[in-house]
């Protein structure tokens, strides 16, 4: 779940320009707007608030695209439990911003991003040396089961029947 969800200024920036240069870049922004609200309302999974662009972004490990419809995109990146929304823009812009932005450390994209309210209190968003995880990446919750946990639960796919038991 998310705890923190960091805005750009520069996507109210984007939106606004995209709600003045058209029919279907307005819509872009409608939806756009829509996703963030839907995020800061919390208690819903970032590839489900909105369509994801079907091949993702590879070029930046943690970025997500969410398709606003007609070749616009909004620009997201992911780390640990916050969730920054970086950019919106046509499909070409986004490509040169990620191409600009390669480099881009997470210490620079929370210098830059303010805090939105969200339906979690501000206190549960970690400080800047502590993302939450203690140091730790991802938290792995298989990270602990033993192989003899795993060959109990998966008897069937191994062809060890869990009455037997199993030592590893």
């Amino acid at each position: 779940m998310l705890q923190c969800i960091h805005l750009d200024p520069r996507v109210e920036k984007c939106l606004e320009t995209l709600r003045r240069s058209g029919k279907k870049a307005a819509l872009a922004a409608a939806k756009a707007a829509e996703i963030i609200e839907r995020l800061r309302n919390g208690g819903v999974i970032p590839d489900r608030v909105g369509t994801v662009t079907k091949h993702g972004e590879l070029r930046i490990k943690g970025v997500m695209k969410y398709d606003l419809g007609s070749g616009y995109r909004l620009i997201t990146y992911k780390q640990g439990p916050r969730f920054f929304l970086l950019y919106a823009g046509s499909h070409d812009d986004c490509h040169r911003w990620i191409e600009n932005n390669r480099e881009l450390t997470v210490d620079q994209i929370l210098e830059r991003c303010v805090v939105l309210p969200t339906q979690l209190s501000e206190a549960a968003c970690p400080t800047h040396e502590d993302d939450g995880h203690g140091g730790e990446e991802e938290f792995d919750p298989l990270a602990e089961i033993s192989d003899r946990d795993l060959r109990r639960v998966f008897c069937g796919l191994v062809g060890v029947p869990a009455a037997r038991g199993v030592e590893s």
